[in-house]
């Protein structure tokens, strides 16, 4: 029993965050503190890439600059194993891409750096005014329930409160994307 009790308490934190509903729930820094670190470590390890991680990224900003063309209608083997080596390279490329979540499922904390990814990228859009609108009136036929304004309302005013917490990081975090994906964006 005082096993239970030991386990109990050593997961309680973690059901903690991962219960906290950061729509409705504004952001520490502690939380800022934390999403940074898991960017940061992700772009430390996309810096020094080597080997097939290394081809994956090339074959990326080649593929963006020089869009494959078609297949061959009756390919030979060696083309095949070519296409399947690319083909495995392009998976790879997409895995380094989105490394942070790599980071987040290593250390155990997926569904807390996702509540907390989703809260940041949003905020950072309306911060730097590339948020969109529905062009008018958004209301659904029938108009919202009370307990869909309410959560409106509650929703409005954690992303009122996270603004001066991610403000300051805004052009370290978009660094920091760059530096992690930034292979898979499209040449400018």
């Amino acid at each position: 029993m005082k096993h239970l009790a030991l386990v109990i308490a050593l997961l309680m934190p973690v059901t903690a965050f991962a219960a906290t509903d950061y729509e409705v729930t504004s952001l520490t820094q502690a939380d800022i503190d934390f999403y940074l670190g898991i960017m940061r470590a992700a772009a430390a390890h996309n810096a020094h890439l080597t080997g097939d991680d290394k081809a994956a990224a090339d074959q990326a900003i080649q593929w963006q600059k020089h869009p494959p063309s078609g297949l061959p209608s009756n390919p030979t083997p060696a083309q095949i194993q070519q296409m399947t080596h690319a083909a495995q390279l392009a998976a790879r490329a997409a895995e380094l891409a989105s490394y942070d979540e790599k980071i987040a499922e290593q250390r155990g904390v997926t569904t807390r750096y996702d509540a907390i990814k989703d809260v940041v990228e949003s905020v950072m859009v309306q911060i730097s005014g590339m948020g969109g609108s529905c062009g008018g009136d958004c209301s659904p036929p029938g108009g919202f329930t009370k307990a869909q304004l309410d959560r409106a309302k509650q929703e409005e005013a954690a992303e009122n409160a996270d603004k001066p917490l991610i403000k300051p990081h805004v052009a370290e975090i978009a660094s920091l994307k760059m530096q992690i994906g930034g292979f898979m964006s499209p040449i400018q």
